[in-house]
């Protein structure tokens, strides 16, 4: 599809929406502006994702990006850790580099997993007026390291510290309170 901004938080919200964990996730814009996204997705459990919830998934994917579904509505109240997992900390750290491609700012997130961390992420980097080209996506047992090739709206590199140090704020701040939500 041609891409716009907030697509793959809203694919994200989609797959939280039906418990759906994003284990790892490639996103891939062409020259001319068509996406192709995808998502590695196990059950809560850890388990490959049931052939038989695919049909929901589909439906509540078309859903969120018609408008129909608000993903951060309905997620309020379900980002629960399991009481085992209440036990394993990481630190955040979250990095701009400019160097890395010639084209784009790569923000590296990399922090502790949780239930639509992707979404607070991606709905973050959207509502800051930032466009992801592409992503990489990765999870490692209780660690997230989440990788943002991304643009401003007007599709330079985000240059200005001043500018990186408000989405690092903003990116922290939503991880923080997805913490808070998921400890209650």
């Amino acid at each position: 599809m041609h891409d716009h901004p907030g697509i793959f938080s809203r694919i994200s919200g989609a797959l939280a929406m039906v418990n759906a964990n994003v284990v790892d996730a490639r996103s891939y814009t062409s020259s001319d502006g068509y996406v192709t996204k995808v998502f590695w997705i196990q059950d809560d459990d850890g388990f490959p994702f049931d052939g038989s919830r695919l049909d929901r998934l589909k439906k509540m994917v078309d859903r969120t990006m018609a408008g129909d579904v608000i993903a951060r509505d309905v997620l309020k109240g379900r980002n629960k850790l399991k009481k085992r997992e209440r036990n394993f900390k990481v630190p955040t750290q979250i990095t701009f580099d400019n160097e890395g491609s010639d084209f784009y700012t790569i923000i590296e997130v990399d922090t502790r997993d949780r239930h639509s961390l992707l979404f607070d992420l991606t709905r973050t980097l959207a509502n800051a007026n930032i466009q992801i080209s592409s992503a990489v996506i990765a999870t490692y047992g209780a660690q997230a390291v989440d990788v943002f090739y991304v643009k401003d709206m007007v599709g330079l590199k985000i240059r200005s510290e001043s500018k990186q140090q408000a989405i690092r704020e903003k990116l922290q701040h939503a991880i923080e309170l997805g913490v808070e939500a998921s400890m209650a």
